[in-house]
């Protein structure tokens, strides 16, 4: 059997010219990348909605609202309510529900958003209401 040492070794050479050049590179990307993290001197990073023209508005304090004030309430700031859902068994479509009030709001009241900016809320009912489910026997079953 014949062994070529040199040919071995032009492989391993080769294998570590690659992978150092390989590490040059991801060391390259690596110093190139950056964050947009500011010091404290610095101060905070401005968000970019307040720099457009449109007027601040303050958001109002929607949680403990019913549905229909809080949109008016809403609409009265210049501001637009995005429903993002509905807690509880009771928003399962099952039931008929009177009076759903606000639970949670984003942003929280006393921020200050440009005006028509969206309120996103989670919704609960008021109250339990007082029947059996839609398409549910008194025994549980589903109606046939």
């Amino acid at each position: 059997m014949h062994v070529d040492l040199a040919v071995g070794a032009r492989r391993v050479a080769r294998r570590l010219a690659f992978g150092a050049g390989a590490l040059l590179v991801v060391a390259a990307l690596l110093a190139g990348c950056g964050s947009d993290a500011r010091t404290v001197a610095q101060g905070p990073v401005p968000h970019p909605a307040a720099s457009s023209s449109a007027p601040m508005v303050v958001v109002p304090k929607l949680v403990g609202r019913r549905q229909e004030d809080a949109h008016r309430v809403a609409a009265r700031s210049g501001l637009k309510l995005r429903w993002t859902g509905f807690v509880g068994k009771y928003g399962n479509g099952r039931y008929n529900i009177g009076c759903v009030q606000i639970l949670r709001q984003s942003p929280v009241a006393g921020e200050r958003r440009p005006r028509g900016a969206q309120i996103a809320v989670i919704e609960a009912a008021c109250r339990t209401p007082n029947q059996r489910p839609h398409g549910v026997t008194p025994g549980g079953q589903p109606e046939s």
